[in-house]
């Protein structure tokens, strides 16, 4: 079985976060990020990993990835996971999102150090609510028929334990580097016993990244 992406597991876990930087501090750290990629389609039943990305709404609010922390603007907020309690290396991160206050989801960060969590890029978004939506793809509501039609069939399926019965995977995963940092072009989607979707995940990070240890 393959390892799951951080994210699908992350999604599911409720627990005390660290707070957040001063809004005001800013680094000056190099880092290429993906330009921005207006929101589009690819033909129905085709997997288009910057269609994906540029077509995620968490609670009415339109995100695409990467995105720099920096980008979103004073109605954003995150908290920070701590780094030890879930054995995070320097240079990645865990967050809890919120908009106006109300929680959105949860994101994996990379370019993220202690003290340097304004230059953070989003790389990586779980969620599993039935307001909230990756390319159409919608928890609670979306069946594997809707999946299918939407992006085609999956690269890969796991059988996993409950509460998921099987995880479709799209796209290219390459693994984590050695920052912990997950490097892949993908999405996956978790169904439950009744094949409706429980979760979906989209990571779009770097491929060519080199991590220093």
């Amino acid at each position: 079985m393959k390892r799951l992406p951080l994210l699908l597991l992350a999604g599911a876990m409720l627990f005390s976060m660290t707070g957040c930087l001063e809004p005001d501090k800013k680094h000056d750290i190099p880092f290429e990020v993906a330009p921005k990629v207006e929101p589009h389609t690819a033909p129905a039943g085709t997997f288009d990993v910057d269609a994906v990305r540029s077509m995620i709404t968490i609670k009415g609010q339109h995100l695409y990835l990467p995105q720099l922390i920096d980008e979103l603007g004073d109605k954003w907020e995150f908290r920070y996971y701590d780094r030890k309690d879930y054995g995070l290396k320097e240079g990645s991160g865990l967050a809890t999102l919120y908009y106006n206050g109300v929680e959105m989801g949860t994101v994996s960060l990379e370019n993220c150090y202690t003290g340097r969590e304004q230059d953070s890029v989003i790389y990586s978004v779980a969620i599993k609510t039935s307001d909230s939506d990756i390319y159409g793809i919608t928890p609670m509501v979306s069946t594997i028929a809707d999946v299918e039609s939407l992006i085609g069939q999956p690269d890969t399926v796991d059988m996993v334990e409950m509460p998921y019965t099987h995880i479709y995977h799209y796209g290219i995963n390459i693994g984590e580097d050695a920052q912990g940092i997950l490097r892949g072009h993908t999405i996956a989607v978790s169904f439950n016993e009744q094949g409706i979707v429980d979760l979906v995940s989209i990571t779009y990070s770097d491929l060519t990244q080199q991590s220093q240890e």
